[in-house]
């Protein structure tokens, strides 16, 4: 599975240096959260980009309106992946799939706030044309405890992950049920993030 370093924080410098650790130790996927893109603006994503010239970067900003023009202005400031929020019109998401095919990036739809209506509006995002769907438990609900609902998602064409207070004993717990992790907490909180890391690195690939 894809690792995703979930930098939700609002000191750009601190989520660069954690970025280059998580770097250091193997990871290779990084998430500009939606808090430091509330902060900084788009501007957080070129300079991830800057640091890490060869990561794969993910721009968390959950649009739900606009689809097009987010999906052009994380795109452009080099991300590779921008998301929509599950629960957005599909006029917004079919605006953001087609510019993001356009510009050579993927569209990633995130579940946070359907709860029960994940199943019948997955089914739907895929339609869409979405490339990946994350089944998310928000910072406010707690941790991620959705393996069940992982399993009705399989066979849809778009990569299915998780995301919400993962721990590498969670993420072992994981394997062969998803295709990408996000983790944030256990990696941007900890004292030594370059160990964290490859904790996170090391369950993933078992």
């Amino acid at each position: 599975m894809d690792v995703y370093v979930s930098l939700d924080l609002t000191d750009l410098g601190r989520a660069i240096r954690i970025a280059m650790e998580a770097w250091r130790a193997g990871l290779r996927h990084f998430e500009v959260g939606t808090p430091l893109i509330k902060w900084e603006g788009i501007s957080a994503v070129r300079a991830l980009r800057s640091a890490l010239p060869d990561a794969v970067i993910f721009a968390d900003t959950k649009t739900a309106d606009v689809g097009w023009l987010e999906t052009q202005m994380a795109l452009e400031a080099g991300a590779n992946v921008v998301s929509v929020l599950g629960a957005a019109p599909d006029e917004t998401v079919r605006s953001a799939v087609e510019t993001a095919e356009r510009l050579g990036g993927r569209v990633l739809a995130d579940t946070l706030g359907l709860r029960e209506r994940v199943p019948q509006r997955a089914r739907e995002l895929a339609s869409l044309g979405v490339h990946m769907i994350c089944v998310h438990r928000g910072v406010d609900e707690g941790v991620f405890s959705d393996e069940a609902l992982l399993k009705e998602l399989r066979g849809l064409g778009v990569e299915i992950g998780a995301a919400g207070g993962l721990t590498p004993e969670r993420i072992s717990s994981l394997r062969g049920m998803v295709d990408f992790v996000m983790v944030g907490r256990y990696i941007t909180g900890s004292d030594d993030p370059f160990t964290a890391a490859k904790k996170v690195l090391e369950a993933a690939e078992g």
